[in-house]
């Protein structure tokens, strides 16, 4: 089984998006020459959410108010990963930059794109408004937040529902809890009193299925620990490396 530390270290270093590519699409809504009533003057919306492609839309909406001469919108992406309640800031290409409306413009809406989302994972943005009078004062500035895009952890889990003993054999039940993928060729491994007693052989299991592994023994007297470990030699990719064994006794 794969040590979760090393896993989680991994994860970390992928989270600084070298693969992440921010793209930029700036839509305009409607050109008046006065100033816009409609509230609220700032909005940050979730626009789509793709699990599979793994791709995010996030737009920030502003609306013109009374003085202002200039508007800008600046976009934050941000991340909470399991076992992490707080939100980090990602650092992904052209996030971060003011946006300068374009002039004359009482309505404006500008679009992110994210791509190459890493799961399990929830995502963000923060987008910040600013309205700036002729001289360069800013006179108001809001902040939004979208709705949240959730990004699901899509591998194999393979877990050990039950182990025991019976009619000379040994015999374990594992599941794969992954919804999406199937698990490769994976071994399963019989434990008798703490001396790993053989493996069986598995060529593969669907999501959300069973397989039972058996393992021919001898004898195995009433009350000697017995344990099964799906994956001993980590060949399936999987979305909990942690789980992967049961114990019982005969």
């Amino acid at each position: 089984m794969r040590n979760s530390g090393a896993r989680a270290g991994f994860f970390s270093r992928m989270i600084r998006w070298r693969r992440i590519i921010g793209v930029s699409l700036a839509l305009f809504a409607l050109h008046t020459g006065t100033a816009a009533a409609a509230s609220p003057y700032a909005r940050a919306v979730l626009v789509s959410c793709d699990k599979e492609l793994r791709e995010a839309v996030f737009e920030g909406r502003v609306v013109t108010v009374k003085r202002a001469a200039k508007m800008q919108l600046r976009f934050t992406l941000q991340v909470q990963t399991p076992g992490q309640l707080r939100w980090r800031k990602v650092t992904a290409p052209n996030w971060g930059e003011w946006i300068t409306v374009p002039p004359s413009f009482a309505k404006y809406t500008y679009s992110r794109t994210v791509q190459e989302l890493l799961p399990p994972a929830n995502y963000r943005a923060v987008v910040n408004f600013r309205w700036k009078d002729r001289r360069g004062k800013t006179i108001r500035s809001e902040r939004a937040t979208s709705q949240v895009c959730r990004q699901p952890d899509t591998r194999p889990d393979l877990v050990v529902r039950n182990v025991r003993f019976e009619d000379g054999q040994f015999v374990a039940t594992i599941f794969n809890r992954g919804r999406d993928s199937a698990a490769g060729q994976f071994a399963v491994e019989f434990i008798v009193d703490g001396v790993p007693l053989g493996t069986v052989e598995v060529v593969g299991l669907a999501p959300q299925t069973a397989v039972t592994a058996v393992l021919p023994g001898a004898k195995c007297l009433p009350g000697t620990p017995i344990e099964a470990v799906a994956d001993p030699r980590s060949e399936v990719d999987e979305a909990d490396e942690e789980n992967d064994s049961l114990s019982a006794v005969c």
